[in-house]
């Protein structure tokens, strides 16, 4: 047990963000400093962080859409400090914060599903984190993409809650504005079908969502992304239920590094369409 004081929970401030960044960047996770700050501007209240001693030892929060569904996301602890019950006392803080929201849902870890099912989270579909460089994008064929520019943006949030069900406007414009070469589209008849956004984190270009009408559009798409990034690694985090999607994925180079398991609390349903998401925001968004 870590010396010192009691753990004690309390709300996440824009001082804390620094100390949030050094445990996410020291288990290797992908997320900015900037994004760190993106969600807690965003979901005000929803985030709390363990401290011991005046020190940060853990995080924790939600990425929140409306009152349809929140996301709970960041759950970090110190390693001096795991095996104490500090998770768990981090997500029971968060869900009193979300209790207003229809649907609360995440993605888990293998280490912290039990933690979620302890909370009465329900298993909905296997996810994977893949990643690797595209060795040649030019190979994917598939439909015709363009890039994304400002004056889709409008047609792209109006698009995306048939897929994800909730409105994630302010997260859409905010990836674009981030990393608009990283932003691509399908069109048919001047309609958009098809759409990818992408962000530069810290390890990594992370591609998501790639929203589509099949599995060829979202390969076309990626590989699109993967050219704009012009040999740095990628990182997407993908559902692995769906027919043939995971070997598409790994002709394009990219291998699986870890796998995800999508919940929601008390068995409710995801929201929306999941069969036209093909990579997800990541697991802090949605």
């Amino acid at each position: 047990m870590s010396a010192g004081g009691e753990v004690t929970i309390r709300e996440m401030a824009p001082p804390d963000v620094a100390a949030a960044f050094r445990l996410s960047r020291a288990v290797g996770w992908n997320q900015t400093e900037a994004d760190w700050r993106f969600l807690l501007d965003e979901n005000p209240r929803r985030f709390v962080v363990a401290v011991r001693d005046s020190a940060v030892v853990g995080t924790g929060g939600a990425a929140c859409y409306g009152t349809r569904l929140a996301w709970v996301c960041m759950i970090l602890v110190d390693a001096a400090e795991r095996g104490q019950g500090v998770g768990e006392r981090i997500v029971s803080a968060v869900l009193e914060r979300v209790a207003d929201m229809q649907t609360v849902g995440l993605d888990a870890t293998p280490s912290g599903r039990p933690v979620y099912e302890r909370l009465r989270f329900v298993a909905a579909a296997p996810l994977a984190r893949v990643g690797g460089s595209v060795r040649d994008a030019s190979s994917a064929g598939g439909a015709e993409t363009r890039p994304v520019e400002a004056r889709d943006l409008e047609t792209i949030v109006a698009l995306d809650p048939e897929a994800f069900g909730a409105d994630r406007s302010r997260a859409i414009r905010w990836a674009y504005e981030k990393a608009p070469g990283l932003a691509w589209c399908v069109k048919d008849k001047n309609a958009i079908v098809g759409y990818c956004l992408g962000r530069e984190g810290d390890r990594a270009v992370h591609v998501g969502p790639v929203v589509a009408q099949d599995a060829a559009m979202a390969r076309a798409l990626i590989a699109r992304a993967a050219a704009a990034a012009a040999g740095r690694d990628l990182v997407l985090d993908v559902p692995t239920a769906t027919p043939g999607w995971t070997a598409a994925l790994q002709d394009l180079g990219l291998r699986e590094q870890r796998p995800f398991t999508r919940m929601y609390r008390a068995g409710g349903r995801p929201p929306g369409y999941p069969e036209l998401t093909f990579a997800v925001f990541g697991p802090e968004l949605g």
